[in-house]
């Protein structure tokens, strides 16, 4: 663990474990009875190979002078053309309508005609970030509470601000990206001369927002009709992760962004007992499957954490396999068992997992200019199909959340 990390690093003495010295929430009803509540993730770690390496391919292939992804852009825009014109289901110029009306206001991904990225989400966020009324400029005091009182009240002004799920974790140095440090001395976040990010070890919460993903658009992917419920669901995380910003700056404390380029999201969501990780190398929800878009708040808000979950996923996805099958680049491993040996190059060592082929995946939806999400389709949790309990075998042990139906959690 790096030496500047302060009191954080020494929270947590296991990176897969509860950090030390924090309040917990009582998770006793936050899901049905075969979800447990358990003291470390379900997914293996080795901090003695943990790579936090910045994985930058994505932005290296991107960009209007790389020639290579230009012209596979090139390709992928004439068979879409095609499908157009010859009015096939999924490419119908309707399908490409809804697809990009879908992302009108996240404004972010890759542009198909310069090779390059969308980045108009950033000034969004510049002109609803003025929306706000901080306690300091009205003139009266800021928002106090308990740990508890104050998990209570952001999720459920999370999920009126559009997010399906919220979960609550601490800060943890070791996944971060390398260039990134915590640092107790600093009271805000800055860059330094060479390159690194530190952060002040006061924003040490961490707020984790999952939005689920429409379903019935998803199930059609890989098609432009996929593509619409893939950007919807960036889309609709984006607003509630900005409104959560403004709720957050309103009680009178800060609220930051995730420090970093690919921000790693899931390490924080698997703490926040959002999910486990899945076949498919992503976090999969016990309520939405593996359709769900993530993203971190850090703040200096004390709240009461939430703990890792334990629903059986790593023994059903032994033996499913359907995301792996339904897969059209073979991008997904059909081991047995998870491997700590990554693959493809953009994979990080130090956590066992089934790790997937990122390369065949990005060659394939370069080519087809789909974001794709088969995987996510095929998944049973994200039909509903949620036939885990029978099948979840003999997991961690840990309590077991109060007999509450699905459609209750969120009351």
């Amino acid at each position: 663990m790096d030496k500047d990390s302060g009191g954080m690093s020494k929270a947590f003495k296991d990176p897969g474990a509860l950090p030390e010295g924090f309040v917990y929430r009582d998770q006793r009803g936050r899901y049905p009875w075969w979800v447990r509540s358990v003291d470390r993730i379900t997914t293996e770690v080795d901090a003695s190979t943990w790579e936090r390496k910045v994985v930058d391919k994505i932005l290296m292939m991107l960009g209007p002078q790389n020639e290579e992804a230009k012209a596979q852009l090139e390709v992928a825009r004439k068979r879409m053309l095609d499908k157009m014109r010859n009015n096939q289901p999924g490419g119908r110029l309707q399908d490409f309508a809804l697809h990009y009306a879908s992302e009108t206001y996240f404004a972010a991904g890759i542009d198909m005609f310069t090779a390059g990225f969308i980045t108009n989400m950033f000034d969004v966020r510049a002109a609803v970030s003025t929306l706000i009324h901080p306690p300091d400029e009205l003139g009266v005091p800021r928002w106090e509470g308990t740990e508890e009182e104050a998990s209570a009240m952001v999720e459920a002004a999370g999920i009126h601000l559009g997010a399906s799920q919220v979960g609550f974790t601490a800060l943890n140095p070791d996944w971060l990206q390398a260039m990134v440090r915590v640092d107790p001395q600093i009271e805000e976040i800055k860059t330094t001369e060479d390159g690194r990010i530190l952060v002040p070890e006061r924003l040490k919460y961490v707020i984790v927002l999952a939005c689920q993903v429409p379903m019935a658009a998803q199930t059609r992917a890989p098609s432009q009709i996929g593509d619409a419920a893939d950007r919807s669901g960036y889309e609709n995380r984006q607003m509630a992760w900005e409104r959560m910003f403004n709720f957050i700056k309103g009680l009178g404390y800060q609220a930051e962004m995730m420090p970093g380029l690919m921000i790693p999201t899931i390490p924080f969501a698997l703490m926040a007992g959002l999910g486990e990780m899945g076949r498919m190398n992503r976090l999969v929800s016990p309520l939405y499957g593996g359709a769900i878009r993530l993203e971190t708040i850090l703040t200096d808000l004390p709240l009461a954490l939430d703990k890792p979950i334990d629903f059986g996923l790593q023994a059903f996805c032994r033996g499913c396999k359907k995301c792996a099958k339904a897969c059209p680049a073979n991008a997904l491993s059909m081991e047995d068992e998870p491997s700590w040996e990554p693959k493809g190059s953009y994979s990080t060592r130090g956590k066992k997992v089934w790790y997937d082929d990122c390369d065949r995946c990005m060659d394939y939806t370069g080519s087809q200019h789909l974001y794709c999400g088969a995987c996510l389709a095929a998944c049973n949790l994200e039909q509903g199909q949620q036939d885990i309990p029978a099948r979840r075998g003999q997991g961690p042990g840990g309590q077991v959340a109060g007999d509450v139906p699905v459609h209750g959690l969120h009351g």
